[in-house]
């Protein structure tokens, strides 16, 4: 039985001024999210693992399938989706990240979707074959409303995919402490440790939306080489996937 959500809204306008103030470098490669564009390499091979379900896919690998990239950003994944075959919207709530976005992908002659909008005001009738959430979860306040809106727009069989944050002592630790501020990867700010989500508890609202087929995989970054992989452990960063 799918659970029935009545709070209208899923965004949290202080996420919106944390990355507006950094607005000009979402595409500085060694700029304040320097640690996303070096995540896309893993991040683009979990989707293609989820969607192609180990199969060996085609060059074009994304080609005729509609994506949606929920919290695009400035495009930092949307573009490489598109760039790939797939026919890419882009959603964020901030004004100032989807003109930049808007503005990159014009320069690279990609054509993707860029609004800005909640998922909740996309037309419900439009169904995506997937819907990509990453790095999201732990940056809005209603989980159990937005994993409803993402239901009611998938299409058959469709699949959604994302990563976040678990709320363990060791991401309170190497999450917030160590990558904001000892290493700095990351604006301080960035993160709120209270909003990170337990694979089981995510599993769990998966499920009672409506969900199916739950898959959780590791990732770690590792600060040496500043490249990320897969983990066996899901302690603090990990990847997830279920279908519609």
């Amino acid at each position: 039985m799918t659970k029935k959500i009545n709070n209208p809204s899923s965004r949290n306008l202080k996420e919106n001024k944390k990355f507006d103030y950094f607005y000009n470098e979402w595409w500085d490669l060694n700029g304040p999210f320097k640690p996303l564009h070096n995540f896309n390499e893993l991040r683009i091979n979990f989707i293609k693992s989820q969607i192609f379900l180990g199969k060996v896919s085609p060059d074009k690998e994304f080609k005729g399938l509609k994506i949606l990239d929920v919290g695009c950003g400035g495009g930092i994944l949307s573009e490489p989706l598109a760039a790939m075959g797939g026919f890419v919207t882009g959603i964020d709530t901030s004004k100032k990240a989807i003109s930049i976005a808007k503005s990159h992908s014009e320069q690279n002659k990609l054509k993707i979707n860029y609004l800005c909008c909640e998922l909740s005001d996309l037309n419900v009738l439009e169904k995506f074959d997937v819907i990509i959430c990453m790095e999201v979860l732990e940056h809005i306040d209603n989980i159990d409303f937005f994993l409803e809106c993402v239901l009611s727009r998938l299409k058959p069989n469709g699949v959604l995919i994302g990563s976040t944050i678990n709320r363990t002592i060791s991401s309170y630790v190497f999450a917030i402490h160590v990558a904001e501020k000892f290493l700095k990867l990351l604006p301080r700010g960035t993160h709120d440790w209270k909003k990170f989500i337990k694979p089981i508890e995510l599993e769990s609202k998966l499920l009672l939306s409506g969900f199916k087929n739950t898959f959780f995989k590791g990732s770690i970054f590792n600060p040496i080489n500043e490249n990320w992989y897969y983990n066996f452990s899901k302690n603090i960063n990990y990847f997830f996937s279920a279908r519609e």
